[in-house]
């Protein structure tokens, strides 16, 4: 029986979500939230025949034309504008690829909204044949009102050069996140969940604060941090310094001593 393109290439597609073509997989996580306003990644690998088959040389004749990503569809395959697709030009700038047509389909959210969550699939089509991976990755955005900083130190007290790490934590599971750290209002050069101070002196203290984006809107409640003298250790700066003078003293003493005796003994040597 012949068979006429457009049915082939329905059929071709139906193969892979049923499962009958191993050839053809997608690898990503099921579920994981991030807090809105924050920048998600969502890991992707993938496999299909032109991998297979010769990664630095595909079969003559098959290239990859188009790579998408899209919410809440079971196959892709109309224009998307909530994720990404390499052909359109409607993609929303928020939502960048970080993969390649050969094994890597990481997508990148930045500034998520609550309308971003949804569950998100990933499409690959070759002018032969596409596929998309069928169970999806459930991305759900929470508002990030439990965002809080933690510290490595049971005290808000610090002694001068010791050491303390900032952390910025919530419900949600972070996932790349874009944080920014500020003190007294003013903020750091230091990005990321985790704040690092060491060798610290009086400074460092203030209130510090972390926000999952530049704009400062989801901000957690500050975290107070004091640096105080060490006084074990000025106590031992002041008795070097003490010891310091007492030496300087008792040269001078026993300068001037050797200079009395020596006019003395002159004064003698004189009158004889």
């Amino acid at each position: 029986m012949k068979m006429n393109p457009w049915t082939l290439s329905v059929l071709l597609l139906l193969a892979g979500p049923l499962g009958a073509d191993p050839d053809w997989h997608v690898e990503y996580p099921d579920s994981f939230c991030v807090v809105e306003g924050s920048t998600a990644t969502i890991p992707c690998s993938f496999t299909h025949p032109m991998v297979k088959e010769a990664i630095t040389a595909p079969p003559a004749g098959l290239r990859v034309e188009r790579v998408v990503w899209c919410a809440n569809l079971e196959f892709c395959w109309h224009p998307v504008y909530n994720g990404y697709d390499s052909n359109s030009v409607l993609t929303s700038s928020r939502f960048l690829y970080l993969g390649d047509l050969v094994g890597n389909c990481t997508l990148n959210i930045t500034k998520m909204l609550k309308r971003d969550a949804a569950t998100y699939r990933f499409r690959i089509e070759t002018n032969g044949v596409g596929w998309t991976g069928p169970n999806g990755v459930r991305v759900n955005v929470t508002d990030g009102e439990d965002v809080k900083v933690r510290s490595s130190v049971t005290d808000n007290v610090v002694k001068e050069g010791g050491q303390v790490t900032l952390t910025c934590t919530s419900a949600c599971s972070f996932h790349q996140l874009d944080v920014h750290w500020y003190r007294n209002g003013h903020a750091l050069s230091e990005t990321g969940p985790a704040l690092h101070l060491s060798h610290l002196t009086n400074g460092d203290t203030g209130n510090y604060t972390c926000s999952l984006d530049s704009s400062g809107q989801k901000t957690s409640s500050p975290w107070s941090l004091v640096v105080v003298e060490d006084e074990g250790f000025h106590r031992s700066v002041h008795l070097v310094v003490a010891v310091v003078k007492g030496v300087v003293l008792a040269v001078l003493l026993l300068l001037l001593a050797g200079v009395v005796l020596a006019k003395r003994c002159s004064n003698k040597t004189n009158e004889i």
